[in-house]
């Protein structure tokens, strides 16, 4: 081989490589898009809150805002030192089901008809009155109080929680 197909098959290669990595960087970046439909920018990273305590949870919450969703929850009610999950949907539909914690601030509901869906506590106050709740996905996302106990500032509190995990709440409404 002379120096002249040494240097050609060189630049081959790199040129090669380059390529190949654009393409990875494409992909990648592709992988990460902000897609404006969604409820919640999927770049931003989403954490459940810790402090969550299931045992003060029992009781009847309401939906207080909701940025829509796949989910149009209007009220739900936690029973049995939160094992039991019973929900009012638009319309006065209900469901019944189960709640299992798979992680601090993360639930795993599972309806009778063996339905499944991740519930995520993205924030909660230190009394347990007040919730910011949602999905990493963003398909769902709300403000939750308990019955009768709403608060414009632990509202606003859980819509900036909500703000700083990637949903997007400006256009957000108060549920009826």
């Amino acid at each position: 081989m002379n120096r002249g197909e040494g240097v050609e098959r060189v630049l081959r290669c790199l040129l090669t490589n380059v390529l190949l990595a654009l393409c990875l960087v494409g992909c990648a970046q592709e992988a990460v898009i902000d897609d404006t439909r969604l409820l919640r920018n999927p770049t931003v990273p989403i954490g459940a809150i810790t402090r969550f305590e299931p045992a003060r949870c029992d009781g009847r919450w309401t939906i207080q805002q909701s940025g829509g969703g796949d989910w149009d929850l209007r009220s739900f009610e936690v029973a049995e030192q939160s094992a039991v999950w019973r929900e009012t949907l638009s319309g006065g539909a209900v469901r019944d089901g189960v709640i299992a914690q798979r992680a601090p601030g993360i639930l795993r509901l599972t309806y009778a008809g063996g339905d499944l869906r991740d519930l995520w506590v993205v924030w909660i106050d230190p009394d347990h009155q007040t919730a910011a709740l949602g999905d990493p996905d963003g398909q769902f996302g709300f403000v939750a109080t308990r019955a009768g106990t709403a608060r414009a500032d632990q509202i606003t509190a859980a819509r900036q929680v909500l703000d700083f995990n990637g949903y997007r709440t400006e256009t957000w409404r108060d549920v009826p």
